[in-house]
């Protein structure tokens, strides 16, 4: 009778048990999901010419370690993959990309190598406008894939005026060999292609942006794509 009751006890001790880790395993993912919003830094995109993907970096000590050498503040690395899917080839460059800020309307397209880490690099100071526009303090910022020195250069701000950058050179700047060799190592390249490319954009940003409010949009030969961080 005493092994009977022992059983019996050992099996409802069992169930209990079961019944407790059933429920602490079912409870974890919405207490998670409660305090968590997980954006992902990959996104992709595609259309009947092109599929692109591309994973975003932000945080400076991050973005140094995949370089390899460290840019300095206010550079966001953007991987790029780019698959084409057509038969005739596909012109693929930098200039085809745009980061773009949905919270302050902030565009802007990637730095070359060399206004990061050449000799004579540009500084750009804010002049008086309506609404501030893109901040930036040590680059040249990029029009086409070229930086106009000595002028007054307009960019957007989320509709609140157009702001303007002064630009000149730096002649004292004697530029960073290691980090530009590394810059341009993993640049993304300028060609006509029919395979899948890949590479690095090295884009400014100013201020501080949550993931969600990013975007890369491409504006290229193969149409118009807009890659969202999405939740």
């Amino acid at each position: 009778m005493a092994e009977f009751v022992d059983n019996k006890s050992m099996k409802a001790r069992s169930s209990l048990l079961h019944w407790l880790l059933v429920a602490g395993v079912a409870s974890i993912p919405a207490a998670l999901l409660a305090s968590h919003h997980v954006v992902s830094p990959t996104t992709s995109s595609a259309n009947d010419s092109v599929e692109i993907t591309a994973t975003i970096t932000l945080a400076q000590s991050e973005v140094a370690q995949k370089i390899g050498a460290d840019p300095g503040k206010g550079v966001v690395l953007v991987e790029v993959h780019v698959s084409p899917k057509t038969e005739k080839g596909l012109r693929v460059s930098p200039d085809d990309f745009y980061l773009l800020c949905h919270d302050d309307g902030e565009r802007s397209q990637p730095f070359e190598p060399a206004q990061l880490a050449g000799h004579g690099a540009l500084v750009v100071a804010p002049t008086a406008g309506e609404g501030g526009g893109a901040r930036a303090e040590r680059y040249g910022i990029p029009l086409g894939g070229v930086t106009l020195p000595g002028n007054s250069v307009g960019v957007g701000a989320g509709g609140r005026g157009p702001g303007t950058l002064s630009s000149k050179a730096d002649n004292k700047s004697a530029g960073n060999a290691a980090l530009l060799a590394a810059l341009k190592a993993k640049q993304f390249p300028d060609k006509l292609t029919t395979s899948d490319v890949s590479g690095n954009l090295y884009f400014p940003l100013d201020g501080q942006h949550k993931l969600k409010n990013l975007a890369i949009l491409y504006r290229g030969q193969g149409g118009r794509l807009d890659l969202e961080f999405q939740h």
